[in-house]
């Protein structure tokens, strides 16, 4: 993978000054690994009323759909295309997901993508679209609500497209500053000590991992759901 290829286009826009190294963003990543494998990641109250709703019981059925991608904590550039549109599809995120939209942005044509499969799920115009419809109702109440909010002027994916990207207090989203968007992650990370020895490095990583929880923060997951009865970020 090569970091000044895919990111380019916010190289060129000025977004990200300085790449980090491939040990800094090893780094950045241990620190965020906590806050992506919790509940701030998403919207839990978006899910409840649906059979299979709960974080435990939607997983093995979001897997089926992207497979081993899934499972990725990382930056998300080693994911498919493919992988990310359904994982935009299938998960619910509070506010604008601006890092799985940048990552989008790295592939040539990626966010033209986004908009076609997103514009064929909400028109059930295809069988792969009748298909996910019918496992969407089965996590996702209301799911075509979620979805609309990618298309349009000023939809996600044309935000995107123009680099207006929304502050973490703005999208009203849970995750830290510099865990809420690719762009933000790798200026932090860029930060980080650009070497340690190799003994040491296991420790740093295990230190780095540790962050959220000395910071006091619980994961979230065994919380009851609260059904999102106002329509919230809907």
């Amino acid at each position: 993978m090569q970091l000044a290829q895919r990111l380019r286009i916010f190289v060129d826009a000025g977004l990200i000054p300085q790449l980090p190294n491939a040990w800094q963003v090893a780094q950045g990543e241990a620190a965020m690994a906590p806050w992506v494998l919790s509940a701030d990641a998403t919207f839990e109250p978006r899910y409840a009323g649906a059979l299979l709703g709960h974080s435990w019981l939607r997983q093995p059925l979001i897997f089926s759909q992207i497979g081993l991608d899934h499972l990725r904590i990382g930056i998300g550039l080693g994911c498919q295309l493919d992988s990310l549109c359904k994982h935009l599809h299938f998960t619910f995120h509070q506010g604008m997901p601006l890092w799985d939209l940048q990552v989008v942005q790295t592939y040539p044509g990626g966010l033209d993508t986004l908009r076609m499969r997103t514009e064929e799920l909400l028109a059930d115009r295809s069988p792969r679209a009748r298909r996910h419809n019918r496992l969407l109702r089965l996590i996702l109440p209301r799911a075509a609500d979620y979805h609309d909010r990618f298309l349009g002027e000023d939809g996600w994916i044309a935000r995107a497209a123009r680099l207006d990207y929304p502050s973490p207090e703005e999208a009203g989203a849970s995750m830290p500053r510099e865990f809420f968007s690719l762009v933000e992650f790798m200026n932090h990370a860029s930060r980080f000590p650009a070497a340690h020895p190799w003994y040491a490095r296991p420790g740093v990583l295990l230190h780095q991992f540790g962050r959220r929880f000395r910071e006091g923060r619980p994961m979230g997951w065994f919380a009851r759901p609260v059904r999102d009865t106002a329509g919230a970020a809907a």
